[in-house]
């Protein structure tokens, strides 16, 4: 079984410089003097145990959509809309099936949105030609290129609406709502278009430290653009103007090594009303009023990079360990916990039904009880490895596998 060391954290890292030019090419054993050697502690995945099977996950579909990404911090998330599923791969390709059949509708490759010597320049230097996706709303699909561009592109059809020039990589799904897609980059910007035309409408930018997690959060979308950023802030951003509301610290550097004040906010967060979840690097978990100028409710101290899950009135965090955690939303009280996954690079818990979903470095996806935590079901999917969260629609269950295969489950 394979070993997973605290060194492998490296391949995620990101150095920026002057806190906006990005160093996106650096070799990470550049940083291994941050290691003390006492620190470089093997840790074996946990062996899965039996379970007594409640429910079972039936395989409707799976589709190949392409290469899967070179660069691990690319997890390109399947989105939905209606009866259609939308899914890319890091080799440019984005299509759009019937959710139900698997049914191909339309295939692009980005690519084909460039000019010749457009491609020359902007995709010769990157294995990957999408780093991040996919976003969906306002009839479009979005991703993010290699080329530094935001890329809309027709739900109907599968042909470009508009490209635009952002500042750095998008790692994360665009979002749309209202006529607006915002997106966020890894040097601290988060900027809005137009969703018609992709006119760049406002940019906000926080400062971020020099040495980060290499990812950004998923923004939240409404009646505020939420953003979570490397610092441990989190900002709540008028969406007309992109002017901060609400900008909250919700954990704070520790440490003397830059490793050690890592405390990126990374992965999903999690909005019900006024009330926001979010989860730090190296931080907290914590509830937040952004009807009171972000003022938090509660917090706890753990460590997550894939973020936050919710259902039956609790928030569930992966932590950074593969634990399993279940805190009510409304006070944080410890509803349960497991460490039955523990090392094993578990995705973001979704809620499916009464469960809730993960996937692993194996393959498998994992189903437990929302109300105690107990494992329910239990799948080999793709060998491959899962790293992008899945996706739900009903009981329907869509995720897509480390070698770019996308694959659609049902709980029966």
């Amino acid at each position: 079984m394979p070993a997973i060391r605290n060194l492998g954290l490296l391949c995620l890292l990101t150095v920026t410089l002057s806190g906006c030019a990005t160093l996106s090419a650096f070799n990470p054993l550049n940083l291994l003097n941050l290691f003390d050697k006492d620190d470089e502690e093997v840790r074996e995945p946990a062996v899965l145990s039996s379970i007594g099977e409640e429910v079972v996950l039936t395989r409707l579909w799976a589709e190949k959509i392409g290469r899967g990404a070179e660069d691990k911090a690319s997890k390109l998330v399947p989105a939905f809309s209606g009866s259609r599923e939308f899914a890319a791969s890091a080799d440019g390709k984005v299509k759009a099936f019937e959710s139900s059949t698997g049914r191909t509708i339309w295939a692009v490759n980005i690519e084909d949105f460039y000019s010749a010597d457009e491609r020359r320049v902007s995709f010769s230097k990157s294995a990957d030609s999408i780093t991040g996706g996919v976003g969906v709303g306002e009839d479009l699909v979005m991703v993010g290129s290699a080329a530094g561009e935001l890329i809309a592109i027709n739900q109907s059809d599968g042909s470009l609406a508009w490209r635009a020039v952002t500042s750095s990589e998008i790692l994360s799904p665009p979002q749309a709502f209202n006529d607006l897609v915002a997106a966020q980059t890894i040097d601290g910007k988060v900027s809005g278009y137009n969703a018609f035309d992709g006119e760049r409408l406002w940019q906000y930018q926080t400062s971020i430290p020099s040495l980060t997690l290499r990812g950004t959060s998923t923004l939240l979308m409404g009646e505020y653009v939420i953003a979570g950023f490397a610092n441990g802030r989190i900002a709540a951003l008028d969406p007309v103007r992109g002017l901060a509301s609400v900008d909250q610290r919700i954990a704070a550097a520790q440490g003397k090594s830059d490793l050690e004040r890592l405390i990126d906010i990374d992965g999903s967060m999690i909005q019900r009303g006024a009330q926001l979840f979010a989860a730090t690097y190296q931080g907290n978990v914590v509830a937040m009023n952004l009807a009171a100028n972000g003022r938090i409710m509660w917090a706890k101290e753990t460590s997550s990079i894939s973020g936050l899950g919710s259902g039956f009135g609790n928030i569930y965090l992966a932590t950074a360990d593969s634990e399993l955690n279940a805190y009510g939303m409304d006070d944080g009280r410890d509803v349960w916990d497991t460490d039955a996954l523990l090392y094993r690079d578990i995705t973001t818990p979704v809620a499916v039904s009464s469960y809730i979903v993960v996937g692993d470095f194996e393959g498998y996806l994992h189903l437990v009880a929302q109300s105690d935590g107990r494992f329910v079901g239990r799948k080999l999917v793709d060998k491959q490895g899962f790293s992008s969260s899945p996706v739900v629609d009903g009981t329907r269950i869509f995720i897509m596998g480390n070698g770019g295969q996308l694959t659609a489950l049902e709980i029966r």
